[in-house]
């Protein structure tokens, strides 16, 4: 599958990196060199965005025609008042976008190595049904375990992402932190 991953920061490079050994086409897209979104974009099936979450407004905006009919899984939080999805700014901006939610509620360290013990750690997920395949399909391919929370479940992940944060900050548990559906 050709994927296009926009943002090259721990995130982006780490799923990319793993989704590339699974044998996908990567292509990474980022601020620099200018022009890499585009190129990035070109011909992709599914996109995956890792930027920071305060930038994915105006890459919905500035990109809305080349995500049209594609998969966007945004991996990115917003962090502040509101939620730290984007749904309503990809509803409004890139309608014409398949919307999923994932890879956002684990750091990046998880992603890198999702076996604890010889156990893979699930990622919870939203998407809707059409595009639930595709999504298990990459969630898979990255090592992880795919558990679907049904359609426009964004909200949840992003509790989902507070309970991460208070277990790993609040408890000290460090970053290396995954939950497992038993």
């Amino acid at each position: 599958m050709n994927i296009a991953v926009i943002g090259t920061g721990n995130i982006g490079r780490t799923l990319g990196a793993a989704l590339a050994a699974a044998g996908h086409d990567v292509r990474y897209g980022s601020r620099t060199p200018e022009g890499s979104v585009r190129e990035a974009l070109d011909g992709a099936e599914a996109v995956i965005v890792g930027i920071p979450g305060q930038s994915v407004e105006a890459f919905a905006r500035d990109h809305a025609d080349e995500l049209a009919g594609k998969v966007v899984i945004d991996a990115a939080n917003k962090f502040g008042d509101g939620p730290a999805h984007s749904a309503a700014e990809f509803a409004v901006l890139a309608p014409a976008v398949h919307y999923a939610r994932a890879f956002n509620a684990l750091g990046w360290e998880n992603f890198a190595d999702p076996v604890f013990d010889g156990v893979v750690a699930d990622l919870f997920y939203s998407a809707d049904e059409t595009d639930r395949k595709t999504v298990e399909r990459l969630i898979r391919d990255t090592g992880l375990n795919p558990v679907y929370l049904g359609p426009g479940q964004h909200d949840l992940l992003d509790r989902l992402l507070e309970l991460w944060f208070t277990l790993v900050n609040s408890q000290g548990r460090g970053r290396r932190l995954a939950l497992k559906v038993l």
